[in-house]
């Protein structure tokens, strides 16, 4: 088997035929890999990865997304796992990480790529609104001015439900302030997103 590096722009890359016939195509499949600094690197890498595919480890290219990973994933482990855990990772998927990295080659990712996800999460990641605040903001802007409002002023203007407006209204007139809620997500749901 023999294998070649060529540079692409700044990078390296390697490639070499595969030791099997694919069935479909009945031709050998060209295995290659590419991001590497310099030709040293990427000749390691080729003599790596053509001693892998002698020994029958070669994983297929594929173009498969996330999503359709998580996809096909959640259908095959639905009968093995109990429903609620089923649905809170399924939730966790459609919430945090498919908007995020769905459309993503799943070969491709790799350790700096779920780091900057993570990062992400932790710092911008939450995805419900803190209607509480803002209902706090519109009131408290309001009768600083000298209004009254109420609480069907504070639903329309804040887009929550009247019962939502109803109870936040007389916490506020109690004296009880909400606490704002960072963008963020908690670290802990992080680690539940990404197990």
């Amino acid at each position: 088997m023999k294998g070649a590096v060529q540079q692409r722009g700044s990078k390296w890359y390697y490639k070499f035929r595969g030791p099997e016939r694919d069935p479909s195509t009945g031709d050998y499949p060209w295995i290659t890999k590419g991001g590497f600094d310099t030709r040293k690197e990427a000749w390691s890498a080729c003599r790596d990865a053509m001693r892998e595919a002698d020994r029958g480890r070669v994983v297929r290219p594929s173009t498969r997304t996330v999503a359709q990973f998580f996809a096909e994933w959640f259908m095959a482990i639905e009968p093995a796992i109990d429903a609620t855990t089923w649905q809170n990772w399924k939730d966790y998927a459609g919430a945090y990480v498919i908007p995020r990295i769905g459309a993503e080659h799943l070969q491709r990712l790799d350790g700096p790529h779920l780091l900057r996800l993570y990062r992400k999460l932790l710092v911008e990641g939450r995805v419900k609104r803190d209607r509480d605040s803002e209902m706090y903001a519109y009131w408290s802007d309001r009768v600083a001015k000298g209004d009254t409002a109420t609480a069907r002023e504070v639903s329309l203007a804040c887009e929550t439900t009247i019962h939502a407006a109803r109870a936040a209204v007389r916490r506020y007139k109690s004296g009880v302030i909400p606490k704002q809620i960072p963008p963020g997500l908690a670290p802990k749901t992080v680690r539940n997103t990404t197990r």
